[in-house]
């Protein structure tokens, strides 16, 4: 009898999870309940916040495997001299990057609580990094503006301070990521550029056609460890 698989990605401010079947479910950390997960016999976790999610994880499934960046898996060899301080889910959407496209110059883009950018060599070696705030830290980030409305839409002029703010904020981090795209496409005329995370249905109308979107890239490089990983 084959035996059955689990792969869990516990963000910053959501819980995604999915079997071996491409069905992808979520729900944010605060309605998050184990009661929601299938029966598995071997769960793999990346995780990068809610320890007490990983902790009811490890109660009540008999094999739970936490994920950890190495500083060389497969073909891709990190950057950082300390591993355990690099992001899994950026570690995890760079394997599946590699899975895709081995032989390419890429940048991985994350764009969700926080915005990452990781650029890997056509070797698979890892050339460092940047991280910025998302919209949600951007929106609050100056208390005479702050909204908890995360909405993004536009970054068209407005004639109110909120919508102003809104757009701002919105045209403030598509700048950013777009700055990055551009940067990369000069030194790497041959690279990919591929993006994932909370907020790309949003944002991927203003960035190049060239981009790559994919919804779970960090599942996919979860499921891609367990493989490599036997």
């Amino acid at each position: 009898m084959s035996q059955s698989s689990l792969f869990i990605d516990i963000g910053n401010s959501a819980v995604k999870w999915r079997t071996c079947d491409p069905e992808v479910f979520t729900e944010g950390v605060d309605l998050f309940s184990l009661e929601l997960l299938p029966k598995a016999d071997s769960v793999w976790v990346s995780a990068v916040a809610h320890l007490s999610i990983i902790a009811e994880i490890k109660a009540n499934f008999g094999s739970v495997n936490l994920v950890e960046p190495l500083r060389q898996h497969g073909k891709l060899t990190l950057s950082y001299d300390d591993p355990s301080n690099f992001g899994v889910d950026r570690f995890l959407a760079m394997l599946a990057a590699l899975e895709r496209f081995p032989n390419a110059p890429l940048l991985v883009i994350d764009a969700g609580s926080a915005v990452t950018f990781d650029i890997i060599d056509n070797k698979g070696i890892h050339q460092g990094g940047l991280i910025m705030p998302g919209i949600k830290a951007l929106r609050e980030s100056f208390a005479k503006f702050s909204t908890n409305d995360l909405s993004i839409n536009t970054s068209e002029l407005k004639n109110n301070t909120e919508g102003s703010w809104q757009s701002g904020t919105h045209a403030m981090l598509v700048s950013a990521v777009n700055s990055q795209i551009h940067n990369f496409e000069l030194k790497y005329p041959d690279g990919v550029i591929t993006i994932c995370g909370g907020i790309i249905k949003e944002i991927i109308k203003e960035l190049p056609m060239s981009v790559k979107s994919y919804d779970n890239l960090v599942l996919d490089g979860l499921e891609s460890y367990s493989q490599s990983m036997g």
